[in-house]
């Protein structure tokens, strides 16, 4: 037997509970039995419901016996040594011994939680996790409202397949679509960005079956228009075939054998289909009875099947023309019917055909105007900017719309979103200048959470703005630092070979990760104490000063750990390195001594961030 195959397992539950207040859900928890130490070991899944980090976190754990009468509890069962950003899972590797061996369920409960800026909330009530979470598929709701639900988040573009569950609100709190718990005082879900009163409404069955009644008004009539010009249409292709009929008819008489032939037509046209074949029915039966079939599919309203008869005939009559009004006649219907868009590519595969070309641009400026109404204002500029329609009044409209939209983002604080209408915008009115300063506010917080991969790509994109060359200047030292630090959260790596064991105080390595997300890692190698880790957090570089960072009571608070005195580009005295800081040692304060760390960059000013 394999050690996985010893374990036994006593109970699992899979659960999402919460109580108020509470800064972590309960996810689950498994008791089982490891028969290799003849032990019962119990764990639980936790989730970061706050928005600080969590550090440490203490529980107890009751057990009951299998009739749920409780026999023992284990104090004090401590979460240590974690960095847990929020909506983050965490606590399944860690175990906790229970010595009553008749444990067979057993229930956690929250003693206290203690932030990284040090905050220590504690569960003063003892109160337990009762309250579920657990939500409900949106797809529940019947599936014409569900329909409509993801028709409101595409006006908006939100993500509708993200929002896959029914919300919640409540007094202290609301859970999302998403399923993020959000605190009662979170205008906007902290997962995905939606905000909540829309949410509310916008999932209400009575608000979403008012509106799909009233998309299902708009379609029938739509529908009742579209049936009657195809009538129309029909009854005019039933007329133009009866002409056409009889002008081939009197060709026919023209050719050779005129009077003779046309009296037996009929009868020849049947020898013909009987035998098969003939010279006459090659040349004339077989396309007039072709035609006649491709005209007939016309009229029933099949016009790609028409189209494709017409196509193989090669020039008979007007088979050439009847291709092309085959598909203008479609284009005709679908533009009828509100099919716009669709409408449009047909007329525009025609173009030389008719007044394709004006009924092409027509649809267009129709299918803008949709656009318009449906709120999609980015949509209806560009589908326009395919006809240099940049003159017509829905232009103009949209403009004005999405502008006013990324001021109301701009004022709500949402800069990201606020900038991307302004920058599509491009020259309307202050656009441009109101995109800069968007950016640059998300530049300056994104820098100011030690979000660097974000914060320094905006800056290079604002280079010459406001203060930013000063900014670039300031934070050379940094870029260098993390340049060959990978987007995928892999570390820039430097490393000196003379620092100081905090722990022996004797000459040992130091091995210094900096991440793109502003995390760092110390390791110190001692041939006394082996490799270990001497310190982590979060860091920020400014003015030649390396600090540590860390938040407190809202504020990010910073710590000098280091000067740098010196960098050295082009360096040759270390093996695969091309560059090195001369800095005070940033684990021994009493160290007077400055050490070399030896790292690589990318390149010399612009930095690769990834």
């Amino acid at each position: 037997m394999s050690k996985e195959e010893k374990k036994q397992l006593l109970e699992e539950k899979n659960i999402h509970l919460w109580f108020p207040g509470s800064p972590v859900s309960l996810q689950s928890m498994k008791l089982e039995l490891d028969m290799n130490v003849g032990a019962i070991f119990a764990y639980a899944k936790f989730m970061n419901v706050q928005p600080q980090n969590i550090k440490t976190m203490i529980c107890d754990i009751i057990c009951y016996d299998s009739l749920r009468k409780p026999i023992d509890v284990v104090k004090d069962c401590v979460y240590d040594g974690f960095d847990i950003v929020r909506n983050k899972e965490f606590g399944t590797e860690v175990p906790f011994r229970i010595n009553n061996q008749h444990t067979r369920n057993i229930e956690f409960v929250l003693k206290s939680v203690t932030t990284t800026s040090g905050q220590t909330w504690r569960n003063k009530d003892e109160k337990r996790f009762n309250m579920s979470l657990v939500q409900e598929s949106i797809y529940n709701i019947q599936t014409d409202l569900h329909k409509q639900f993801m028709e409101n988040c595409r006006q908006i573009e939100v993500d509708d397949t993200k929002l896959s569950l029914q919300p919640k609100f409540e007094r202290d709190y609301w859970l999302c679509a998403c399923g993020t718990l959000n605190w009662s005082n979170e205008a906007v879900c902290c997962t995905c960005g939606v905000e909540r009163d829309w949410l509310q409404k916008n999932s209400d069955k009575d608000y979403l079956k008012q509106q799909t009644e009233q998309r299902e008004l708009e379609v029938e009539q739509l529908r009742a228009r579209a049936a009657e010009q195809e009538r129309i249409d029909r009854e005019r292709a039933r007329e133009e075939f009866s002409k056409r009929k009889e002008a081939y008819k009197k060709q026919v008489q023209k050719s050779e054998g005129r009077k003779k032939v046309g009296k037996l037509l009929p009868i020849i046209l049947v020898v013909v289909i009987l035998l098969g074949g003939g010279y006459f029915g090659i040349f004339y039966g077989l396309p007039y009875i072709n035609y006649h079939m491709a005209m007939d599919e016309y009229e029933k309203g099949s016009y790609d099947s028409a189209r494709m008869k017409f196509e193989k005939m090669k020039g008979y009559l007007d088979s050439e023309e009847m291709v092309y009004k085959c598909t203008y006649t479609k284009a005709v219907s679908y533009s009828q019917s509100g099919n716009y868009r669709d409408a449009a590519e047909m007329f525009l595969s025609i173009t030389t055909y008719s007044d394709s070309e004006t009924k092409y641009k027509e649809n267009i400026v129709k299918y803008a105007s949709k656009l318009y109404t449906d709120g999609k204002y980015k949509e209806a500029m560009t589908t326009l900017d395919e006809i240099d329609g940049q003159n017509e009044d829905i232009y103009a409209k949209s403009q004005d719309k999405l502008y006013l939209q990324a001021g109301r983002d701009e004022k709500n604080q949402y800069f990201k979103t606020a900038y991307d209408k302004y920058d599509f915008l491009k020259d309307y009115k202050d656009s441009r200048e109101k995109a800069n300063q968007c950016l640059y506010t998300v530049a300056r917080l994104e820098y100011e959470k030690l979000d660097y991969k974000s914060a320094l790509q905006r800056y290079d994109q604002l280079k010459g703005y406001k203060d930013v060359d000063q900014i670039m200047e300031k934070i050379t030292t940094l870029r260098k630092l993390i340049s060959a630090a990978g987007e995928d959260g892999s570390p820039a790596v430097w490393e000196s070979q003379e620092g100081m064991c905090p722990k022996c105080g004797k000459t040992a390595e130091y091995i210094m990760e900096f991440r793109l997300d502003g995390r760092y890692k110390f390791s110190v190698k001692c041939e006394k104490d082996g490799t270990f880790v001497a310190q982590e957090g979060r860091f920020k570089i400014e003015d030649e000063v390396l600090y540590d960072a860390e938040y407190k009571d809202g504020t990010m608070l910073f710590k000098k750990m280091a000067d740098i005195k010196k960098v050295e580009e082009n360096v040759n005295d270390k093996e695969g390195k091309n560059i090195y800081m001369e800095i005070t040692d940033p684990l021994n304060s009493k160290n007077k001594k400055t050490i070399k760390i030896y790292g690589n960059i990318i390149s010399d000013d612009t930095v690769s961030l990834g």
